[in-house]
C-alpha cells in the first residue's frame, strides 16, 4: 500500500515593504506619489446633455 507524505513546513516571514521596485541586474526604481487628478479649472457650471432623448427630458449634470 502507498503512503502519503504531509508536509507541516511553516511558511517564513513575509518580504518587508519597500518604496521602491528592485530590478534584478538593473537598479532600483522609486514609486510616484499619489496626487490629485489634475483639473482644467475649478469652475463648476451647469451643462446639458447631448442627444435627442436628452432634449426631450431636459437632463443637465454639473461639469467643468
Amino acid at each position: 500500500m502507498a503512503s502519503v507524505k504531509i508536509v507541516t513546513n511553516k511558511p517564513g516571514p513575509a518580504p518587508k515593504a519597500t518604496a521602491y521596485a528592485d530590478i534584478k541586474g538593473q537598479g532600483r526604481v522609486p514609486y510616484g506619489k499619489s496626487e490629485a487628478a489634475p483639473m482644467a479649472g475649478n469652475t463648476m457650471k451647469k451643462t446639458a446633455m447631448r442627444g435627442a432623448g436628452a432634449a426631450i427630458r431636459g437632463k443637465s449634470f454639473m461639469g467643468c
